[in-house]
């Protein structure tokens, strides 16, 4: 009989430094098939890859394999405290610990993994092992970290993942090499319910097999995209595959649903693909003067939630250019040209099997916006000037063409964007968030486009743009009681608008919080206004944006108004999930 798991964090033990006042809180989940873990020593650190951090916490715990309770050597593990924009990374030794030396103080999500393990965070406590489940449930728990503090026993014992086998063979039984497997489930992205890839991807070997691990328990489709051999070639070869799923349907709403429970493999699986006539597509493409362009053209199609290259074809001197060998399908075609000041010409069309003559792509310069950054006139403090970057509202937007710009000392910028309707975003070290501040407002010639987003046109220079920044920032934490009173430690709560315009798409009106080790949730960042919070028992990690969820839980929330700067404590009582 196979064995599962179904807990994450062994223990948890947190101590005051010496001559501080001392609190200890435990907390312990044993797996189901590990085995028993021993609290031991402290143990040497692991090698620290992180830059050095200026703190005087130290955290330290140990990865073990759930199944056989064996320590994991070399798990990844890192700590990240957005508030405070800190990350650290480290790996276990071979007794499976792991230890950071010198951390600041805040408020860390902490998490490991290992190749062919699922990986965790700290609080993932509910990871179903029954057939009845979706997907692990609930998300992390964040460790509040103070200066002068010991926190051990941070263990993880990490699940084995899903295996999926198998081949893929063309319309005679033959191997398929290189074509690209993934698994993909349901999930709601930006309010709508999509099919989205899931855990790892992979190609078929020159057998046309495949080897998927890994992959966290639910349930899944199992899809193949053919990769175009000839992306490059003026090839005379007229077949194309279009993406299938299995056991063999190009519409996913046939495929066969598989099921994955912990650590189950699932093996011998064969796909066929079926062929079809490639579309030919031939046309020119010139700059918006006239001239012809230089580069690829470049046919993207779309695979799930991914944009994927499906074929490559040359711009000539006199501008014409050729792609060859595309399935069936929707495809954006872009062209691809060197230098950030380049025009780029984007198309969508429609192949259906029958070759397409005569498309033209017309090129557009970048389109510009030129603005400043102003901050709040009443903050304390001034952030290093940060990073600017649009992102697309569309969710099916091609993201290729949106880069970042930096701001000038003076706080002023020059944005470029291929044209199309974005929300400005500020980029620090990779994230759309600098640490303590947020985008108060982004205006544009006074009017409010923080959420509308700001419509980029081709050939259009606008000016007047000013992107608002504060660092009085709303909080909303508080503790969660059941029916009897009693505090609760393993819930979700989510914050949501009260105006349902605010429940789709890329919105800023919602957020959520998982409790620390003392039960306290937080939610930090929302813009001032009306909202509802609710405390749920159970959530999975997509429900909070799909609109039809928050409408079934509303009559549940309670019902709070922040301003600018506020921290609010809102105790809340537990819910059951619907």
């Amino acid at each position: 009989m196979m064995r599962t798991c179904a807990g994450v964090l062994a223990s948890l033990l947190i101590c005051a430094a010496p001559g501080a006042a001392q609190t200890v809180t435990t907390f312990t989940t044993v797996p189901a098939g590990a085995a028993p873990q021993q609290p031991g020593q402290p143990g040497q650190s692991a090698n620290n890859n992180a830059e050095p951090a200026h703190g005087t916490a130290t955290l330290r715990g140990h990865v073990f394999a759930a199944d056989s309770g064996q320590p994991l050597r070399k798990a990844q593990v890192s700590a990240f405290a957005p508030d405070i924009r800190e990350t650290r990374r480290t790996v276990t030794d071979a007794e499976g610990r792991y230890e950071f030396k010198e951390v600041r103080a805040g408020r860390y999500t902490v998490s490991a993994g290992k190749g062919g393990y699922i990986g965790l965070s700290y609080g993932q406590q509910r990871l179903d092992v029954g057939l009845a489940f979706e997907r692990p449930v609930d998300a992390g728990k964040p460790i509040e970290i103070l200066d002068n503090q010991t926190v051990e026993r941070v263990d993880f014992a990490l699940p084995r993942g899903g295996v999926v086998t198998g081949q893929v063979v063309d319309e005679f039984g033959e191997s398929m090499p290189d074509v690209q497997i993934a698994v993909q489930r349901y999930q709601f992205v930006q309010g709508q319910r999509r099919l989205v890839p899931a855990g790892p991807s992979s190609s078929t070997d020159d057998l046309g097999e495949f080897r998927l691990f890994g992959i966290p328990p639910g349930q899944y489709y199992l899809s193949a995209t053919w990769r175009n051999p000839n992306l490059m070639a003026n090839s005379e070869d007229r077949t194309a595959y279009p993406p299938m799923y299995f056991p063999g349907t190009e519409n996913p709403t046939q495929a066969q649903r598989l099921t994955l429970v912990v650590g189950q493999a699932l093996t011998d699986l064969v796909l066929a693909l079926k062929p079809t006539r490639a579309t030919r597509v031939t046309g020119s493409a010139t700059t918006s003067g006239g001239r012809p362009m230089t580069g690829t053209v470049m046919a993207w199609s779309k695979a799930g939630f991914e944009f994927r290259t499906s074929s490559i074809g040359p711009i000539r001197p006199d501008g014409t250019f050729t792609v060859n060998g595309l399935a069936p399908g929707e495809y954006t075609f872009r062209t691809n040209s060197m230098g950030i000041d380049s025009e780029v010409a984007v198309a969508r069309i429609t192949v259906a099997g029958d070759d397409l003559t005569g498309l033209h792509l017309v090129g557009a310069p970048p389109s510009i916006a030129s603005g400043r950054i102003v901050f709040d006139p009443v903050a304390p403090a001034s952030p290093p000037m940060p990073m600017l970057r649009p992102r697309p509202l569309e969710p099916d937007a091609l993201v290729i063409g949106i880069g970042s710009t930096r701001i000038g000392d003076d706080g002023t910028f020059e944005l470029k964007s291929r044209p199309g309707r974005m929300r400005i975003d500020i980029v620090t070290d990779g994230m759309y968030e600098t640490s303590g501040w947020a985008i108060r407002a982004v205006w544009l010639n006074g009017i409010d486009v923080t959420d509308s987003g700001v419509e980029f046109r081709p050939n259009e220079h606008l000016s007047g743009l000013e992107v608002e920044l504060t660092n009085r920032l709303t909080t909303i934490s508080g503790l969660v009681t059941n029916a009897r009173g009693e505090a609760v430690t393993e819930y979700s709560a989510i914050a949501f608008s009260q105006d349902r315009e605010q429940w789709t798409g890329t919105t800023r009106h919602q957020g959520s919080g998982r409790p620390d080790q003392d039960g306290r949730f937080q939610i930090t960042g929302l813009p001032p206004g009306d909202y509802y919070i609710v405390a749920l028992d159970k959530v999975e990690p997509d429900q909070s944006s799909d609109p039809d969820f928050l409408e079934t839980v509303r009559s549940k929330a309670t019902a709070v108004s922040i301003r600018e700067g506020d921290t609010r404590t809102v105790d809340l009582k537990l819910n059951t999930a619907p």
